[in-house]
Formats: structure tokens, C-alpha cells, sequence
């Protein structure tokens, strides 16, 4: 385990690594508060860094209860470093792989959390471009965080690919996004309805042999319906589903704002105020399921000499 400061933060475990960085928890000992560090390093390729410096300039100027805070970005050893928030929890890539297919006001409780945070990031001109289920962090209290946003786009800003190069993860793009086209908001609102389609059936809309394949099945638009995929058979997050992922931008929500009001009326006033404690309660259960797990069951009694117990 790593040992020793990072400028003003105590390092405390290792998270997870790979060829370009590495992620830890820490300690920000001036104000005694547990943060996370992705550190890049100084060998990443050039496209990697300038991701990471386009979400450090992206994320710190969002501020929204949905979205991740990120509270520093600074330089050294030729490193870069990144401190956001810690969230207790799990990201919702896990809860599907333990929990779905969830019941459908609970997803519609987190993805009335994303879409919030969508509404926040397109008023400022910013498109996250690859909204997908270990983007997306639950609390053990409940609230939903939106991180990630090392390929957004913010109006104004120099692009960060090529024209027609497809950014984002083939399962979750929108068409346009897929074939290489404009990425917009409305493609981000696209990518929730796959999260909502996958939270309720446990199954993702379009499948291919390959990220090609998934690709020219986004493409070609046409996926099962999730009312019949879903075993409670909710018609009206269905339909929610549906406007979200047409194939036609135009034919969509116009906005994160009509979506999150789509969203709070399938919902109610009072699905809206329990949804945190529901979803406290489904990380809770996962957390007693993977400790029950994890115990070590009792060899049976050996038998003494005789036969007799």
C-alpha cells in the first residue's frame, strides 16, 4: 500500500492503476476530510492528458448536489493530479450486476438524479458525451453523483478528437454519436434511456459480437421493447424510455429539463422525497448479501470413533 504525502494529501490505500495512472483515497489534512486522487502519469499519451486537464477545467466549474465535486488540480514530479470527492458507495455498474432487473420507481430515482445533473452540465454549454453505469456513483445515503467528465465537450472549447471520430462506450452511444455525427445534449439524454433500459431489464438494448457490432446495431435503431423485458411491466417508464431513444435527435426530450420533468411526475412528490432512503436500502441489502458471501461456513462434525456423533 502506498505510504506518504502528495503535496498536502495523505495517501491512505490504493484504489486501482493502469498503464497511464493510478487512483487513490487520501487524507486532505488541512481540513480532515477523505478525498480521491487520479494521478496521471507522466508517461501518458498526449490525448490521455489533455482529457485530464479538459475534466479538471470541466468538472470544478459544475456545481450541483448531482455531480461530483472536484475540489483541486495540481502538478508534480511532471505528474497530474486530480482530488475530488470521496462517495461512500457503489457505482450503479454494480448495483445492475447485483440488483437488477430493479424496480421501476427506483430506477427512475436515479436516473431522475442523472438527468438533474444533466440539466446543470447543458445549461453551461456541457455535453458528457459518455453517460454509462460506472459513471454514475450511489451514495449509502442515497444521493446520485454523475463523474467522468474527461471526454465532455463545453461549447467554445477546442475539440478534443477528430471530426467523425466516435467518442464514448459503443453500448450506451446515441446514433448520431455512434456514426461519428454532432454530439449534443440530446445525445447524453439518449444514453440515460439506455441506463433507465438496462436498470429495469437487466439487459442492454443493443448487443454485437464486437464494439462494431454494437455500433451498427445502434445504428439500424430498432431493440426490444423494455415493457416486455421488464418483469413489472411499466408502461409509463417505458414510454419515458422510448421518447428518450429515438432514433431521430429531434423526436427526443428537448431538454434534460422536459426529461427531469417527465421524470418528477412518473415519480410524484412523494416518490421524489423517498428515493433516497430506498436507494440506502438497496446498497444496504447488497452490502449484507456479499457479507453473507464472504462467511466461511463450519466444517461439518467429524464423527467419533464407533459410528456415534
Amino acid at each position: 500500500m502506498p505510504k506518504g504525502y502528495l503535496g498536502r494529501y495523505r495517501i491512505v490505500d490504493e484504489l486501482g492503476r493502469g498503464g497511464m495512472g493510478r487512483i487513490y483515497t487520501a487524507v486532505q489534512s488541512s481540513l480532515d476530510r477523505l478525498v480521491v486522487i487520479k494521478k496521471l502519469s507522466p508517461q501518458g499519451a498526449a490525448d490521455v492528458a489533455a482529457r485530464f486537464d479538459n475534466e479538471a477545467a470541466i468538472a470544478s466549474g459544475l456545481q450541483h448536489p448531482n455531480v461530483i465535486e472536484v475540489f483541486d488540480y495540481f502538478k508534480d514530479g511532471g505528474a497530474s493530479y486530480l482530488v475530488m470527492e470521496f462517495v461512500d458507495g457503489m457505482d450503479l455498474a454494480a448495483v445492475i450486476e447485483r440488483q437488477a432487473p430493479l424496480h421501476p420507481r427506483v430506477a427512475a430515482g436515479v436516473a431522475r438524479q442523472v438527468c438533474a445533473a444533466l440539466d446543470c452540465a447543458h445549461r453551461r454549454g456541457i455535453v458528457h458525451r459518455d453517460i454509462k453505469p460506472r459513471n454514475v456513483l450511489i451514495s449509502r445515503e442515497g444521493v446520485v453523483k454523475l463523474t467522468d467528465f474527461g471526454v465532455a465537450r463545453e461549447t467554445g472549447r477546442p475539440e478534443l478528437t477528430t471530426a467523425g471520430m466516435v467518442v464514448g462506450t459503443p453500448f450506451y452511444m446515441s446514433p448520431e454519436q455512434a456514426s461519428g455525427g454532432t454530439v449534443t445534449g440530446s445525445s447524453d439524454l439518449y444514453s440515460l434511456g439506455i441506463l433507465i433500459y438496462e436498470m429495469v431489464t437487466a439487459k442492454k438494448p443493443f448487443t454485437g459480437s464486437d464494439g462494431q457490432g454494437v455500433i451498427a446495431s445502434i445504428c439500424r435503431g430498432r431493440y426490444p421493447s423494455p415493457f416486455w423485458r421488464s418483469p413489472h411491466h411499466d408502461f409509463s417508464l417505458s414510454a419515458i424510455i422510448r421518447r428518450a431513444m429515438k432514433r431521430k435527435a429531434a423526436q427526443r426530450y428537448r431538454s434534460a429539463g422536459e426529461m427531469l420533468g417527465a421524470l418528477d411526475r412518473y415519480l410524484g412528490w412523494k416518490g421524489q422525497a423517498t428515493i433516497g432512503r430506498e436507494l440506502a436500502g438497496l446498497l444496504a441489502a447488497i452490502d449484507r448479501e456479499e457479507d453473507a458471501e464472504t462467511v466461511v461456513q463450519r466444517p461439518a462434525p467429524s464423527k467419533k470413533m464407533g459410528g456415534k456423533p
